[in-house]
């Protein structure tokens, strides 16, 4: 039971992440509100890092809800250590889909893409000698969530190195992502 609770529980934080950041700036181009968004004299930069924000934030408040819940159900389970799962999680994953979001409109499509083809080729390519083992260690670090997900969820620890890399990933492509949004046009 604990097993599988862990397993669903950092899926719906992986699909979580996945609707809040849907659209975060794409949208906003495609439906062309960013317009009326920045008629006044408004920093994009800044509206968007401050609307990062405030997802993580309903990320989490949402996360903290089912974790009264499975808390109710399993006793031993750990709010604390599910929230800081859940934050780390939005930052790898939420960081490289801002940067997709403002990159192309079909950041939810990309992201899923991103996002799953890294585990199929570090799953097929992870462990070799070759250049193809080199080229995807470029890749998310996604191999490193169900390890991180088990230790951090279950036991409260985790490798810091693999907490680290998750959230350096991240971090580099909202930092990216904020840089093309610099000297991007939103309007394409």
């Amino acid at each position: 039971m604990w097993i599988f609770t862990l397993q669903i529980a950092s899926a719906i934080v992986s699909l979580a992440v996945l609707i809040a950041v849907n659209g975060i700036v794409s949208t906003d181009r495609k439906t062309g509100y960013y317009r009326f968004l920045f008629s006044k004299p408004v920093n994009p930069i800044l509206y968007y890092t401050q609307l990062f924000f405030v997802y993580m934030a309903g990320v989490v408040a949402s996360m903290f809800v089912l974790s009264r819940i499975l808390q109710t159900i399993l006793p031993t389970f750990s709010i604390v250590n599910y929230l800081l799962y859940t934050a780390l999680i939005y930052v790898a994953m939420g960081g490289i889909g801002f940067f997709l979001s403002v990159a192309t409109r079909y950041d939810w499509l990309s992201l899923a893409a991103v996002w799953l083809g890294a585990r199929i080729l570090r799953t097929m390519f992870g462990d070799g000698n070759d250049w193809r083992s080199k080229a995807v260690q470029l890749l998310p670090p996604v191999h490193k969530l169900d390890e991180v997900a088990n230790s951090l969820i279950g036991t409260g620890t985790a490798n810091g190195n693999d907490v680290l890399w998750l959230l350096g990933y991240g971090t580099l492509f909202f930092a990216l992502g904020l840089v093309v949004l610099r000297w991007r046009s939103l309007a394409d």
